[in-house]
């Protein structure tokens, strides 16, 4: 059984609206939730790393080990290393690195020593001729030259990436010699030892800094400018590459800056620059894309963004950010829920975060990094949930459920909200789900603890149920069941006995029809005299209910009567007593 999980938080984060001349754009927004922080952005601790530029890299290789990359035009490009975990930053030796005229645009980071950075001009405009990617695996203290975009062939590396699952296989990404050239990748199936260059046609538009993602040696794009083809994605390794839209998207907005997908291929997320509307959400592999509604996003708000999932999990981080505000989030199961980490006017400015999991999203703590061209590092260390529910699980008797959750922790928790939805209704529109109980949770405790929660008398139909922890601070998170409860149409006439008996003055009636039928429902005194029709009508097979109200009634025994006509025109009878007592 599978369980998802959601956390509601508070937090800062930072970031900033730019865009690089004619590739680079990073556009965010943000997703807004109630609650307190299990985690927090703050400074490394490093001081401010000097000569990034405008447009500064991050790679997050484990908790301890980070690199940032970026330069300018007088400087060159420029590295840095933390291998514990941001506190200090040394700048890396670049040996063997063209320096003129050049920045590193971007970097990936497999272990402490062996790094692929690729470069391009600080200017983001493609006027380097020549542009190239490097290889170190002593740490920088030696970096060996892979391949170029050609002598006279002005270019820009908009990513080296790996995939998580599987990081044997990587790709670099280049962009054209101009609109209507050639796109140049390299494709490694050895770790980065060796690669294969191929080349295809630019659909008039250019590449995306840092939105090129790779989820295995088939699956894998980039985000391109706004006015022609928006988000690249090829599904055979390159062959062939489709271009998809955002929908609704307008050539004002700038480039595709982001684009990342969970590691299913289907779910993905992609993002744009300066405008309040700027993350589109796939749940088909990339084929359409819809605007994701963002709860609270000031409709003012423009800014770069950048999206990161994180492999092995439905979780994916998210930031905004202008030259006034940043905001922070959470992205959880896939689009269905969101966790705020709050907004910060202290600090701005991020051009681009990656991520990273200690273990898994259950025992283990997210380590989120994001730089601005001040030089700037902040991390996000993402605290582990506060209850672990060990199993979640259901039954079904006749018309009703019983749920039953077991955890194997709990820390300051106050209860649970169970939550149902019809399995018609869509689970990622938080209205459409009807809160029918509350359990009352054990607080602080070690140790497996059982629930069950009782859900009766339910119609025929599908049905999803969440669970919705809850600590004594106001925090929470969610839990999903997974699958579809079923509950089957009766399967013959029956008529329920009435609750409460004895009532004053109210009472309920419950009976089943396993076919469309004319219903007749009524009530008798002792001598047999009608004294109400409760039901007179056709009505389709399930489980009904109907409230009796006896105020006129006085004190006494009546008895109640179904008639069903079906189909076939057989008619069926039932009748049973209630009792009035006043």
């Amino acid at each position: 059984m599978n369980i998802s999980k959601e956390k509601n938080k508070t937090i800062i984060m930072y970031k900033q609206n730019t865009k690089i001349g004619r590739i680079l754009a990073v556009s965010m927004i943000l997703m807004l939730t109630a609650g307190f922080s299990y985690g927090q952005w703050s400074p490394s601790g490093s001081a401010a790393l000097n000569n990034l530029g405008s447009w500064p890299s991050v790679s997050v290789v484990s908790d301890n080990i980070v690199f940032v990359v970026g330069g300018t035009s007088t400087y060159g490009p420029v590295i840095y290393r933390s291998t514990n975990g941001g506190a200090n930053f040394t700048e890396l030796p670049r040996n063997g690195i063209t320096t003129s005229g050049r920045f590193f645009s971007c970097v990936w980071g497999k272990d402490a020593n062996t790094i692929f950075v690729g470069d391009g001009a600080p200017s983001g405009d493609g006027t380097v001729k020549n542009a190239k990617f490097y290889r170190t695996t002593n740490g920088g203290t030696n970096w060996t030259r892979i391949d170029s975009s050609g002598t006279n062939v002005y270019g820009f590396f908009n990513g080296v990436v790996f995939s998580r699952s599987n990081p044997q296989i990587g790709f670099a990404h280049c962009d054209p010699n101009g609109s209507s050239g050639n796109f140049l990748m390299w494709k490694t199936t050895n770790g980065g030892t060796n690669w294969t260059k191929f080349t295809f046609t630019a659909p008039s538009a250019y590449g995306a800094q840092n939105s090129v993602f790779c989820i295995d040696q088939n699956f894998f794009g980039f985000g391109l400018n706004v006015s022609n083809a928006r988000v690249a994605i090829t599904t055979n390794g390159g062959a062939n590459f489709n271009y998809y839209s955002l929908d609704g998207a307008s050539s004002s907005q700038g480039f595709v800056s982001t684009v990342t997908f969970n590691d299913d291929k289907i779910h993905g997320y992609a993002a744009v620059s300066s405008t309040n509307n700027n993350i589109w959400q796939t749940t088909n592999g990339g084929v359409n894309w819809t605007v994701l509604d963002v709860p609270g996003v000031p409709s003012s708000l423009s800014g770069q963004a950048s999206l990161k999932y994180v492999s092995g999990t439905n979780s994916a981080f998210y930031v905004v950010s202008n030259s006034t505000i940043s905001y922070s989030y959470r992205i959880e199961e896939n689009g269905a829920t969101f966790t705020s980490y709050g907004s910060s006017t202290a600090s701005k400015n991020v051009m681009h975060i990656d991520a990273y999991y200690a273990g898994t999203r259950a025992n283990g703590n997210a380590s989120v990094y994001s730089i601005s061209p001040a030089g700037n590092v902040f991390k996000l260390q993402d605290s582990p949930l506060p209850v672990e529910l060990a199993s979640f699980t259901y039954s079904v008797s006749g018309r009703n459920v019983n749920l039953k959750w077991i955890t194997s922790m709990e820390q300051n928790n106050h209860g649970f909200e169970v939550y149902r939805i019809s399995g018609d209704l869509d689970k990622n529109v938080a209205s459409n789900w009807t809160n029918i109980g509350f359990i009352n949770g054990k607080g602080t405790v070690n140790g497996n603890t059982e629930y069950n929660f009782q859900d009766n008398n339910l119609n025929s139909g599908k049905y999803y149920y969440r669970l919705k922890q809850i600590d004594f601070n106001g925090n929470y998170e969610y839990f999903d069941l997974n699958g579809l409860v079923s509950i089957a149409s009766p399967s013959k006439i029956t008529l329920g006995q009435n609750y409460p008996n004895p009532f004053n003055p109210l009472t309920t009636i419950g009976y089943d029809i396993p076919q469309d039928a004319r219903v007749m429902l009524k009530v008798y005194d002792i001598t047999g005299r009608e004294v109400k029709s409760l039901v007179n009508e056709q009505q389709s097979a399930g489980y009904h209910t109907v409230r009796f109200d006896a105020s006129s009634l006085s004190s006494g025994l009546y008895f109640y009567k179904i008639i069903v006509n079906g189909a076939n025109g057989m008619s069926t009878e039932i009748t049973k007593t209630m009792s009035v007592v006043k």
